[in-house]
């Protein structure tokens, strides 16, 4: 666990630097499911207080066909596979486009650098959802309301898009270190891989996760 945390908490400041220790470590593919932990635990236990709390999506139709009313409370179970899909589906991206440019990168070691990226950058948006959802599992705001408050003009949606936006650019910083330092692309190529990258991760998390 001690590698865990130096890991994880070297990336907040000097992510480049923690990728690269990351793959010095013989146990960094064990790892990376270890980060990837943290993001399905955290939006699980999200759900879980938000179906305690009766909530429901208010304004955002759920592209799933699923009621609006069972929605949080379904997702509770569909969380965890899909975050693991979306973390494959990227990093088999990457992978595809590393050996199209002849990189020595391995698979593991995308996915092991990628679970990290994912983690961090998911650390922003659960500082909102977390604690929001808890709150409104105990009953210190409404769930509903919150939905609606979160979609219309006010404190709540500033705070919303607030973490969202640091939620993107960690994505849109993340990502392209994650290639660099695995396939060694130059500056052009590991931004326009992580960025198509994290396009199709966030479609495929919007997909279950709207």
């Amino acid at each position: 666990m001690n590698s865990f945390f130096k890991y994880y908490f070297k990336a907040f400041a000097k992510p480049k630097e923690s990728f690269s220790r990351l793959l010095q470590n013989p146990r960094y593919f064990k790892l990376g499911f270890l980060f990837m932990l943290v993001p399905i635990a955290g939006y699980t236990l999200m759900y879980i207080f938000l179906t305690i709390a009766n909530g429901a999506p208010s304004v955002l139709t759920p592209w799933l066909n699923i009621e609006k009313d069972d929605y949080y409370a379904i997702n509770r179970f569909l969380l965890a596979p899909s975050m693991l899909l979306c973390w494959v589906a990227a990093a088999s991206f990457i992978q595809i486009v590393g050996r199209l440019q002849h990189s020595n990168g391995t698979y593991e070691q995308t996915l092991s650098v990628l679970a990290l990226a994912i983690s961090i950058a998911m650390c922003f948006s659960l500082l909102h959802d977390l604690p929001m959802s808890f709150f409104s599992a105990i009953g210190v705001i409404d769930a509903r309301q919150h939905e609606i408050d979160m979609n219309s003009p006010g404190i709540w949606r500033t705070l919303l898009w607030f973490f969202y936006s640091l939620y993107g650019i960690a994505f849109l910083i993340l990502f392209p270190l994650a290639v660099k330092v695995v396939h060694g692309f130059n500056t052009i190529k590991s931004i326009v891989t992580g960025w198509l990258a994290f396009i199709l991760f966030q479609l495929l998390f919007l997909l279950f996760n709207r």
